[in-house]
């Protein structure tokens, strides 16, 4: 039997064959990893490495023949970039946010920002802002490591800067 090409791969993943999946992974799989690895540190890289293969699957119609590898490496390149550059979005949020000179929102308007989002994002938000809880604190309170609980602030900011004006 003919192994498909990458190619044919995708037209199969295309058209819900979900084995076609499998084969890419089994695959490329190394060098994802290696691409991912060389350029976030591990705790990141595993979780990005599986959401490289979760977007193969949401982003598999944006694929229109081109070189597979090619459009494989453009799809990771775009998940490291989306990640730094939010990074960069969350850790400027949260030096604005912990600057005592100018408080970005007065604690009425904070607990309205909060009060419309589910009870444990308030919560964590509330002990990070108002309590002064360090990351490592609160990942062994929820136990999260430090990269779980940072991406659900990540998250929880992404909402939050949304009440925030950015000046």
């Amino acid at each position: 039997m003919v192994n498909p090409s990458d190619e044919d791969l995708m037209r199969q993943l295309q058209n819900g064959d979900s084995n076609a999946l499998g084969l890419i992974y089994e695959r490329h799989a190394d060098k994802v990893w290696s691409y991912i690895s060389k350029r976030l540190p591990k705790e990141v890289a595993e979780d990005l490495f599986q959401d490289c293969f979760v977007k193969l699957v949401e982003k598999r119609d944006s694929w229109k023949n081109q070189p597979f590898l090619l459009w494989l490496y453009v799809v990771l390149r775009n998940l490291v970039t989306d990640f730094h550059r939010s990074n960069k979005v969350e850790k400027k949020y949260l030096d604005k946010m912990s600057t005592t000179e100018e408080p970005i929102v007065d604690g009425k308007d904070f607990q309205e920002l909060v009060a419309n989002m589910s009870p444990e994002t308030s919560k964590l938000l509330t002990e990070f802002f108002k309590e002064g809880w360090s990351y490592k604190e609160l990942a062994s309170r929820y136990e999260l490591t430090e990269e779980s609980l940072r991406k659900r602030m990540s998250r929880a900011l992404a909402v939050l800067k949304n009440g925030v004006s950015d000046e």
